[in-house]
């Protein structure tokens, strides 16, 4: 399994791409997890084949994460495109979604590919992919993913706090990656993480390697400085790839 970093950026950063990334297995099968406004961008720098991204999930919909869908689907029917694609999304997310999708072709009706809905589950397969998934503590519904692919394991976080739940899919992963976005401790009822909980995390859990990531922009520095002891923890960048095989 290999991942590639495409934004590791907050909301409204201005260093950073939107957060996301793209998972590749062996047989050149890919994800895309989220697709905020800046991701179609990253992706056309990295010459990406129209047809390579055979299905995106999102975790969630708020724009950061969801709004450069219109912008790839618009690039994938202006090159013609001939791949279906697979749209994996939380059913009361799904018509927004859409909303894109027509925004992408609008005035016209048709996409020149098949595109095909699918509601996220707790567990499922796709091809040999196995995926389990578990909310997290947001102000919008958002699905942490856990996938395994060829006895690799990898999670992602999307925004929001850890839950029992979602620090389950945790354990016994190859690399993990948690939302951050405060140094600070915030609120326990707070919308995101910050590193005093990520600290917590890692200290009652087995990761061998957990990225923080959507960090706002001004925590950067001091979230960086103070993880430069702690050889477990790193703080996500644009471009990074990984390559769990």
């Amino acid at each position: 399994m290999k991942i590639d970093v495409i934004g590791c950026g907050s909301a409204f950063s201005k260093i950073h791409n939107t957060s996301s990334v793209r998972i590749e297995d062996k047989h050149k099968n890919q994800w895309l997890i989220d697709c905020g406004p800046t991701v179609p961008r990253a992706l056309w720098q990295r010459h990406t084949d129209i047809n390579a991204i055979q299905a995106i999930y999102f975790t969630h919909i708020h724009p950061d994460h969801c709004s450069g869908l219109a912008a790839l689907i618009n690039q994938w029917k202006s090159m013609q495109r001939t791949q279906a694609l697979d749209i994996f999304c939380q059913k009361e997310q799904q018509e927004p979604l859409e909303s894109l999708v027509a925004l992408a072709v609008w005035p016209e009706r048709h996409v020149c590919f098949e595109i095909r809905w699918h509601e996220i589950e707790e567990d499922f397969q796709w091809r040999h992919w196995s995926i389990k998934t578990a909310l997290t503590q947001h102000e919008m519904a958002n699905r942490a993913i856990r996938l395994t692919i060829d006895d690799r394991h990898f999670f992602y976080s999307g925004d929001g706090r850890p839950t029992p739940e979602s620090e389950a899919l945790m354990l016994n992963t190859d690399l993990a990656f948690q939302e951050c976005a405060a140094f600070h401790s915030l609120p326990k009822e707070a919308s995101h993480g910050d590193l005093p909980d990520c600290l917590r995390l890692l200290a009652r859990s087995n990761l061998n390697k957990l990225g923080l990531y959507h960090c706002f922009d001004e925590a950067l520095p001091q979230i960086r400085q103070s993880i430069t002891n702690e050889p477990r923890l790193f703080l996500s960048q644009d471009g990074q790839t990984f390559d769990l095989t």
